[in-house]
């Protein structure tokens, strides 16, 4: 009998959280349907923190789903501080720029972006960078609740080590409104990435059930999937390894070592 997408996915170490098991199954053995996965420039090349998710998108699109990935051009320029100790660096629009035009090349090495199939590539400056913040902030940042942000896993070493900037916390509004935007331009239904997104997902898939309760619209619930990330030895995740130099077929070598030693 042959394996179902979810069923190999699953053997081989993709599934960590899942918004709703059963209709994420039906949906990834179904019919071909849209997901996306999104990158935020902040270097000018990938690292090895993005193995999961890039081969699972990978995977996706192989059998037949249709994946965007979304350069956050935008949210690149916040910065998320998802299981950071302290306020990364703010990048120049220019080093944002520079970095973007690199990592869109970078990820054509991954995943199909011509032939069958090929994976749409986007930009949410595109469509975030021209909102005046009185409009956004009527928006979709009326749909969101401090108290529940900060309760947030993404959001407690920071907490823990300081506190969080306004603009920090603005990033999960960001990240969600990129969900709900694919999803009305794309018909989007489901988000990948790694765990540590976990909140960003959920938030991007409430906003729209939010959004369309305050419009008084029965909305399809919007799904979130991640993955496990790689992590070192001592417990803290892959991030300075980078892979300018790989293609597809190194990564899937690359990630086969690294989850046989790990």
């Amino acid at each position: 009998m042959e394996k179902k997408l979810f069923d190999i996915l699953k053997e081989r170490g993709y599934v960590k959280n899942l918004t709703h098991e059963s209709e994420i199954i039906d949906l990834v053995n179904g019919e071909p349907m849209c997901f996306y996965l999104g990158i935020d420039p902040t270097a000018d090349s990938l690292h090895i923190g993005h193995f999961f998710a890039l081969t699972m998108f990978r995977w996706l699109q192989d059998f037949g789903h249709h994946g965007i990935i979304l350069i956050g051009g935008a949210t690149a320029l916040i910065g998320d501080p998802t299981g950071k100790s302290d306020m990364r660096k703010m990048l120049s629009k220019e080093e944002v720029a520079h970095n973007k035009a690199e990592v869109k090349e970078l990820v054509k090495r991954f995943v199909k972006t011509d032939g069958d199939n090929p994976a749409i590539i986007v930009d949410n400056a595109d469509w975030i960078c021209d909102k005046t913040y009185v409009d956004f902030m009527r928006d979709i940042g009326v749909h969101f609740n401090v108290n529940t942000m900060l309760a947030a896993d993404c959001y407690k070493k920071s907490l823990e080590n300081g506190g969080l900037t306004f603009l920090e916390m603005g990033y999960m509004l960001m990240q969600a409104f990129d969900f709900v935007h694919l999803n009305k331009e794309f018909d989007c239904r489901l988000q990948i990435g790694g765990s540590d997104q976990w909140g960003n997902i959920l938030a991007g898939a409430d906003l729209s059930r939010q959004i369309g309760f305050s419009e008084g619209k029965k909305i399809d619930p919007l799904y979130g999937w991640t993955c496990p990330l790689l992590i070192k030895a001592d417990g803290e995740k892959w991030v300075k390894q980078h892979l300018v130099l790989y293609g597809y077929q190194e990564i899937k070598l690359l990630l086969l070592i690294f989850t046989k030693l790990g």
